[in-house]
């Protein structure tokens, strides 16, 4: 391109060519728009895939010249995938996409009207739950229940106002993430997180402390409801050790803007949340599982 793009949409992958087939023709349907596709380019990283998504890519790229593509020689972990695809693109912005996700047919459009308008350094895009096809929506509200974008003249007023319990929810999710490609450049410990899962969110909480950042109400992004493939994270197999990793990601956050917090209800809370878990385990893949089991359950609520 002769031209350096406004959005550079950057999608880390790894075995996933269905899923990023789904992807991708969400995105270049939007590209029919010219003046997207002049301001827009898809930056791929993949994470040496052993399925059909070196060809799947090809055949986008034969038809649009702004989509870029990365092959892995090995896998290097999901924290270098993301930081190897921000890497390589060439926008002034970047938005991380989850391989599994999708947009709506307007996302880009809205995204580019809020960069126009120098609305933001980093922002959040709402998202809402749909079924593992990406066909009908799992969940009636998006993530975030607000009606109208949120504005802050600085990332360290909208933390600081958050409920602690849902700062990692907030700001770990990929493919809700836009931001100045210069200020994340200009960060100059990325290497420190890998190995978190989510250097992301450890770089942009670091980097954006100061920056004007908003969050957008309307839902720009389809997720896949229960599509997280915790094998593929090394730390992250087990319910116990995804609550500990949450736990000093949220000790973290606290710590790097001054929030005070009790170490007794953050213990408190790590129990609950892996109660919690163990409980909807059991539920979702023993009891609700088995149709005997919910005919039962559900003649005994109609009782109540």
């Amino acid at each position: 391109m002769d031209n350096k793009p406004l959005l550079s949409i950057c999608i880390p992958t790894y075995n996933r060519v269905l899923c990023l087939q789904q992807c991708l023709e969400s995105i270049t349907e939007q590209f029919k728009n010219p003046l997207i596709l002049k301001n827009v380019e898809v930056v791929i990283s993949d994470n040496a895939s052993t399925d059909d998504t070196e060809n799947l890519v090809k055949k986008y790229q034969e038809k649009f010249p702004n989509i870029l593509y990365h092959k892995n020689i090995e896998n290097i972990g999901v924290d270098r995938n993301i930081l190897t695809v921000t890497e390589k693109a060439n926008g002034n912005y970047v938005w991380l996409l989850g391989d599994d996700d999708a947009l709506f047919p307007d996302a880009i459009t809205h995204i580019l009207e809020k960069i126009k308008l120098k609305e933001f350094k980093y922002c959040l895009v709402n998202c809402l739950g749909y079924d593992s096809n990406l066909i009908n929506p799992a969940l009636r509200y998006p993530n975030l229940k607000i009606q109208a974008d949120q504005h802050f003249e600085k990332l360290l007023e909208c933390v600081k106002k958050t409920n602690k319990k849902d700062l990692v929810g907030l700001f770990c999710g990929l493919s809700g993430q836009i931001f100045d490609k210069k200020i994340w450049e200009s960060w100059p410990e990325k290497q420190k997180y890998i190995g978190s899962n989510a250097v992301h969110l450890y770089v942009l909480l670091s980097a954006m402390k100061n920056q004007k950042f908003i969050i957008i109400a309307k839902p720009l992004v389809k997720v896949r409801a229960a599509n997280i493939r915790w094998e593929t994270f090394s730390g992250l197999e087990t319910l116990v050790k995804r609550t500990q990793s949450t736990s000093k990601s949220l000790v973290w956050i606290l710590e790097t803007y001054e929030i005070p917090y009790s170490k007794l209800s953050l213990k408190i809370e790590q129990g609950k949340n892996i109660l919690f878990g163990w409980t909807n385990n059991i539920l979702r893949n023993h009891i609700f599982k088995n149709q005997k089991s919910r005919d039962f359950i559900k003649r005994l609520l109609g009782r109540l």
